[in-house]
């Protein structure tokens, strides 16, 4: 399946035109990935030289998405500690997911 990316920049200028819901991923305690749903399809944001948008901290990530126009900000946190513990993955999504403001 193709990952579908936009940057930071179309992300933007599109924000003012239709309705964009961020979603920012939180993979580990210190990485931070910027999503956006935009007209029911899923995009990863990318920097203006194509690099995954991904921050050391949520104040950074986003102090990067401020310009972005948006209807809803949702943090989502996956914890990889059965993974890590060696318990078996848990068979359903146990993300947690709370809304956020930028």
């Amino acid at each position: 399946m193709e990952v579908k990316k936009i940057s930071l920049h179309d992300l933007v200028q599109l924000g003012h035109k239709v309705s964009v819901d961020l979603f920012i991923r939180s993979q580990d305690p210190e990485i931070y990935l910027a999503e956006a749903a935009v007209r029911g399809e899923r995009y990863v944001v990318t920097t203006d030289h194509g690099q995954r948008l991904m921050t050391r901290s949520l104040g950074a990530i986003k102090r990067a998405l401020v310009g972005v126009p948006y209807r809803t900000a949702t943090l989502v946190h996956q914890s990889s500690y059965d993974e890590m513990i060696g318990n078996p993955v848990a068979g359903q999504d146990l993300a947690l997911e709370m809304p956020l403001k930028i």
